[in-house]
């Protein structure tokens, strides 16, 4: 008996180890052939720089630089991933961009070929005049109607190769299944807790139960984003201006006062955006203008073009050069602007491009250099909040695309409608002029720079009316000092407006003094999220040696990265 006790004991342990191999060999079975669901998770900080081969993308979160690189790999062009990511930052970057805000963007071919889409918002046509300079409108009362999901879904379905659906998917995915929040990201949206507490929309998608607001490292889900994107999807952008979705806007804009109704989203169309183009010291530049600032940029480019700068450190004259330049292209946009209100200008936005106006204003810069006057009187009102968003994207083939989102402020109109999700944007024309079917004009400047009449760069900025001037100072650092893309993003910039000038910690102590005897206002600033002069990305292709090159600034929260693969082929 006990011999047979033993055995039976024995029998019952060797059962139960090749039961245990076989749930080992079972789960080795499924690790390998069931695929395995991406996670959101970024496990270490993203990287900046980036070098490849099979393209290139530079966005301000990993998550939308990944949605990128996923359409890339899967035979999308450079189209089909900057609408993917661009999508994916309406997710993941929420004080910048929405479902609810604007778009400009330019795409080049890879021979070179321009054109760009305007995807601004606009004025409803119902939206009353301002009783006054009293009236201080805020909230739903300065939300227009909005134009990213026509602009996006326009630019895929002219110009990419993949469904809309497809490029869709890691926008849908990052909503339903949720990501933590990037750091910088992070830190702005803990600022606004009390704003959104106002708004039972903002209450239930960007607080949390408790009421607290998500901060950085925390997983963040929006489902009812997530719905409204599947239906888009599946209807495309008629999906969103009209429908049930419409319906759902109006009502809740309706009822908290303000001005959107059915014909208005209805009736909204992306419209082809005006390209403005001039030569630098060999290069093509081309950029997005009329209700964009590329105008301004190429004021600025032509203007710097009339100066020479060696490729040493910056001196004390060139940094007044470029300041002086800065100030006086922003000051003649803003004169330019003033026809919006019905005045009569003393420059129009088409004279600010020419090389002729320039030159005048080149001449005048120069007649100021090194003397004790101050630049031009100081602006009525300070600079916007740094907002915006840029990507930039280059695909396999060299075609290239450059895409600035907003929706105003940071989290725009801080308004939302519970059941969809997304933030409106701030009209910065409804609460200053409040004309109905009036397009907002933004500082936004997508830009791409061409060699030989073949696409080389790509490369846009966030900061409201810091962006060209940024812009401006890569591209200089790249052509007249001879950088690498890396540091050419990577290195301190300025920022002048009137006669305030701000330097960047980083830039030597022995400037500010020198500018400071030339009728400058000096405010040094520390770069970061909160003080920065631009936060840039870009993009570049070096033709002869056939590789991409990625920078995202350093300051956010962004990724440059590539394909690591060839594109898939139909």
């Amino acid at each position: 008996m006990a011999e047979e006790g033993r055995v039976n004991t024995m029998e019952r342990e060797i059962s139960w180890r090749r039961f245990l191999r076989a749930v080992v060999l079972l789960a080795l079975v499924l690790a390998i052939c069931l695929p395995v669901a991406p996670l959101a998770q970024q496990s270490s900080p993203a990287p900046k720089f980036a070098r490849g081969r099979y393209g290139m993308v530079a966005a301000s979160t990993p998550y939308a630089a990944d949605a990128a690189i996923r359409l890339l790999e899967s035979g999308g062009n450079a189209v089909d991933a900057a609408a993917a990511a661009a999508f994916a930052l309406m997710v993941t970057d929420p004080p910048m961009t929405s479902l609810g805000g604007r778009t400009q963007m330019i795409f080049v071919r890879a021979d070179g070929t321009a054109t760009g889409i305007d995807g601004a918002t606009e004025s409803p046509a119902g939206v009353p005049p301002l009783a006054g300079e009293k009236e201080d409108r805020e909230g739903y009362s300065v939300t227009p109607v909005p134009g990213n999901p026509a602009a996006l879904a326009q630019a895929v379905e002219k110009f990419g190769r993949k469904k809309l659906a497809e490029v869709l998917a890691p926008a849908i995915g990052l909503a339903e299944n949720g990501y933590a929040v990037t750091p910088a990201v992070g830190t702005i949206w803990l600022g606004y807790r009390e704003r959104f507490a106002r708004s039972a929309g903002m209450t239930l998608n960007y607080l949390k139960p408790d009421g607290s607001a998500f901060g950085p490292g925390e997983m963040y889900r929006n489902p009812r984003l997530a719905q409204v994107l599947r239906q888009i999807a599946a209807g495309g952008p008629r999906a969103f201006y009209r429908g049930a979705i419409a319906k759902q806007i109006v009502r809740d804009i309706t009822a908290h006062g303000g001005y959107i109704r059915e014909k208005d989203l209805s009736a909204y169309r992306a419209l082809p955006a005006a390209i403005n183009r001039t030569n630098y010291r060999g290069y093509e530049i081309v950029a997005v203008g009329r209700r964009a600032w590329g105008g301004t940029l190429v004021e600025m480019l032509n203007i710097l073009d009339q100066f020479s700068f060696d490729k040493g450190e910056p001196t004390a004259e060139e940094t007044e050069i470029v300041a002086r330049t800065i100030a006086r292209a922003i000051a003649d946009r803003l004169e330019a602007m003033r026809s919006a209100q019905g005045a009569t200008p003393a420059v129009s936005a088409e004279m600010i491009s020419t090389r002729e106006f320039a030159r005048q204003r080149a001449e005048q810069i120069r007649s100021l250099l090194g003397k004790t006057a101050p630049s031009l009187a100081a602006p009525e009102r300070q600079p916007e909040p740094h907002d915006t968003t840029h990507l930039a994207v280059m695909d396999a083939e060299g075609n290239a695309v450059s895409l600035t989102t907003s929706i105003g402020p940071r989290f725009g109109a801080r308004v939302a409608t519970a059941e969809l999700g997304f933030i409106y944007a701030y009209s910065y024309r409804m609460h200053d002029i409040a004309r109905p079917k009036l397009r907002d004009e933004t500082e936004m400047t997508p830009t791409v720079v061409l060699r030989n009449g073949k696409p080389v760069l790509a490369i846009g900025a966030a900061g409201s009316e810091r962006i060209p001037g940024a812009i401006l100072q890569v591209i200089s650092n790249l052509v007249d000092r001879g950088m690498d893309l890396e540091h050419a993003v990577a290195a301190p910039r300025i920022f002048c407006q009137g006669n305030k000038l701000q330097l960047d910690d980083r830039l030597p102590p022995s400037l500010s003094q020198p500018l400071g005897k030339r009728g400058f206002q000096i405010e040094v600033l520390t770069h970061t999220p909160a003080h920065h002069l631009g936060i840039v990305h870009a993009v570049q292709f070096d033709r002869g040696a056939g590789d991409f090159f990625g920078a995202a600034d350093p300051v956010y929260d962004g990724k440059a990265a590539g394909p690591v693969a060839p594109p898939k082929k139909k």
